[in-house]
C-alpha cells in the first residue's frame, strides 16, 4: 500500500499545504486510519478507497490527526492531481464519493477543481464571542448585514471573520482555549480571518485560517473554508461576479504563501468549486496489517 505527500494550492514562491494521500487497497479499518493520520501529523490525511472505487466514481476519506471530517479541499485536489499523475482518470469530469455527498471534480486548463457541498450559513458567533476568542478589537471586525459574524458551511463550517485590512489580518491571534470552547460549543471547524486588501494585485481576498479545535492552530491553505468565503462574499454584496475564478491568497505570514483559486458555477451559488496547483513531494511504502 503506498502513500504519497504532496502540497496542495502551491503559489509561484512555492507554499501551499502538505497532504497525504494513502491508496488503499486493504480495506483499511477506522482506527488504522487514524492511526496512520496521527503518525503523519499532518493536517489531512486522505484515503483513497481502491476497492470501492472506479475510473468515475472515487470514495475517499479524509482524517486529522485526531478525527474523520466530512471533505477537506487541500487533500481532495491532493487526491486528484495523484490518480491523474498515475493514470487513474480518463476524464476530465469524474465523482467523488465522501461523507458530504458526492461532488464533482473538473479538470480545467490542466487544474482540477473539486465541487464542495452546497453552501449555507448555518449560524452566527456575536462580535463579543469573537473579540472573546481573537486578539480582534471591535473596530477591526466588520460584521454582516445584521451586525454578527457568519458560520458558513461547504462541507466543514467556519465562522468568516472580515477585518479592514491587511495589517489587522496580520495582527491578529487566537486565544487557543477559548476558541476551541467556541468552537466545540457551536460544533465548527474554526475560523477563516480575510482582508479584502491583498499582497499581490490579482489577488481577491489575503486570508488566515485557525482551527485549534481539530488540532491546527494555523492553516497555510484550505479549500472549503475558501469556498465558503466566497459564498459569503457573494451574498453580502462584497464580492463582484468574476468571469475567472476567485484568486486567494493564504499562508503568507507563515512563510507558506499558497493560492487557492474559487469559482461558483451559477448565479445562485449552489454549486462552488475549489482549484489549484499541486506537486508531489515524496512517496512511501506503508506496512499495514488488516
Amino acid at each position: 500500500m503506498k502513500q504519497y505527500i504532496l502540497s496542495s494550492f502551491i503559489s509561484k514562491d512555492g507554499g501551499g499545504n502538505l497532504a497525504a494521500v494513502v491508496l488503499d487497497d486493504k480495506g483499511l479499518s477506522r482506527e488504522q486510519m487514524l492511526a496512520i493520520a496521527k503518525e503523519n501529523n499532518l493536517s489531512e490525511t486522505a484515503f483513497v478507497d481502491l476497492k470501492s472505487s472506479d475510473m468515475k466514481n472515487w470514495v475517499i476519506r479524509y482524517y486529522t490527526p485526531m478525527e474523520e471530517v466530512d471533505i477537506c479541499g487541500h487533500a481532495a485536489l491532493a487526491s486528484f492531481y495523484l490518480l491523474d499523475n498515475i493514470g487513474k482518470i480518463d476524464s476530465y469530469e469524474v465523482f467523488h464519493k465522501t461523507k458530504a455527498g458526492k461532488l464533482k471534480v473538473i479538470k480545467k486548463e490542466n487544474m482540477f477543481f473539486i465541487e464542495m457541498k452546497t453552501p449555507e450559513i448555518i449560524d452566527f458567533f456575536t462580535i463579543d464571542e469573537v473579540m472573546d476568542f481573537t486578539t480582534l478589537n471591535k473596530q477591526d471586525i466588520l460584521p454582516n448585514k445584521i451586525g454578527n459574524i457568519s458560520i458558513v458551511s461547504t462541507g466543514l463550517k467556519d465562522a468568516i471573520i472580515l477585518v479592514p485590512s491587511l495589517r489587522a489580518l496580520k495582527n491578529t491571534n487566537i486565544k487557543k482555549e477559548k476558541m476551541i470552547y467556541h468552537c466545540n460549543r457551536k460544533n465548527i471547524i474554526g475560523a477563516h480571518i480575510v482582508s479584502r486588501e491583498t499582497i499581490e494585485n490579482d489577488s481577491d481576498f489575503a486570508v488566515r485560517n485557525f482551527a485549534p479545535a481539530v488540532g491546527i492552530d494555523e492553516e497555510s491553505a484550505t479549500g472549503t473554508s475558501n469556498a465558503s468565503l466566497i459564498y459569503y462574499a457573494i451574498h453580502e454584496g462584497i464580492g463582484k461576479r468574476k468571469e475567472r475564478p476567485y484568486k486567494i491568497e493564504q499562508g503568507y505570514f507563515m512563510e507558506s504563501p499558497s493560492n487557492i483559486y474559487v469559482y461558483p458555477d451559477n448565479n445562485e451559488v449552489t454549486e462552488i468549486y475549489v482549484g489549484g496547483n499541486v506537486k508531489v513531494i515524496d512517496s512511501m511504502e506503508l506496512g499495514v496489517r488488516c
